[in-house]
């Protein structure tokens, strides 16, 4: 048994920057949002109510928080094995009771933190309807060509050897190849055919266990990510990395740097994980293979 798809991430925000990460989203990556009556706004990225959650809370110690990563499982029996996994390893899982689900639009929902300080939901899905204008747009959750989730997010850890055994051995990734260079050195597994729906990094660049470097959504067009890089400086967002490719698996993309203190990736053309069984893992001594050029430390 393993998890499926990321099927979303949470996040709480300062109430002062809600309105530029909602620009962000709508204006710039071109998703659809919905504004919550608490002052939550939540991200489309399909038909699917969303795929990111943003809520306002000040007093935070950085700019932001993780609520939580929610990883889709297939169904009761599933999560009730990743559960059993998760509980020998003397993790404390917590069920989601009737409100924790409507919440997340959820069928089923278990919650945990892991090891490396991350705030883990495992979930059911709820049976949800297309939406043929961001389908259109965004690679996301399960497609005519199989499951990919809503992209991929970069964790920061204080043991990635440590990480990579949790999150092979317990929530069932497969790996897909390493990336070592002078910066960082970074793990990327994957779940389905996307080609890495998780990479785990140590403590790099400042960041501690917990945080996150970036999530990325992938784009269905190359020029949605052109399009995108060309509204940045009309919206105020900063340029973290410019437009390049990367060498393990194929993304063009840029990074921006988000007001909350982390990037977020838009990227086109990912490699896919056709049959995991044949996969042959690589390393990798550079993350691009041309641009990616650092413009925000």
């Amino acid at each position: 048994m393993k998890v499926d798809q990321l099927g979303y991430l949470a996040f709480d925000f300062p109430s002062a920057a809600m309105a530029d990460m909602r620009t962000l989203f709508q204006h710039v990556i071109g998703a659809d949002v919905v504004d919550g009556e608490d002052g939550s706004v939540r991200v489309r990225l399909d038909g699917r109510a969303f795929r990111i959650d943003m809520r306002p809370q000040d007093g935070l110690e950085s700019g932001y928080r993780v609520a939580a990563v929610g990883w889709e499982v297939a169904d009761g029996p599933a999560l009730d094995a990743l559960v059993a996994r998760v509980r020998a390893r003397g993790i404390e899982v917590t069920q989601g009771d009737a409100a924790a689900c409507e919440a997340r639009s959820a069928a089923a929902l278990v919650r945990f933190t892991d090891p490396f300080g991350f705030p883990v939901e495992f979930f059911v899905d709820r049976p949800f309807g297309t939406d043929e204008r961001l389908s259109t747009r965004f690679v996301c959750g399960s497609t005519d060509r199989g499951k990919f989730g809503l992209g991929h997010v970069v964790q920061i850890t204080h043991d990635h050897l440590a990480a990579l055994d949790f999150y092979r051995d317990v929530l069932g990734f497969g790996f897909s190849d390493r990336i070592t260079w002078d910066a960082a050195d970074l793990f990327f597994l994957h779940c389905n055919k996307r080609h890495h729906s998780v990479a785990l990094g140590g403590e790099i660049f400042g960041m501690k266990s917990g945080q996150i470097d970036h999530f990325m959504i992938e784009a269905t067009a190359r020029e949605y990510v052109d399009e995108a890089y060309a509204k940045l400086k009309e919206h105020g967002f900063a340029v973290s990395q410019t437009l390049g490719q990367h060498t393990n698996d194929d993304v063009y993309s840029f990074y921006l740097m988000a007001p909350v203190g982390f990037r977020v990736e838009f990227g086109f053309g990912g490699n896919i994980v056709d049959d995991p069984e044949r996969w042959v893992a690589k390393q990798y001594d550079s993350p691009s293979r041309w641009g990616h050029e650092l413009m925000h430390p």
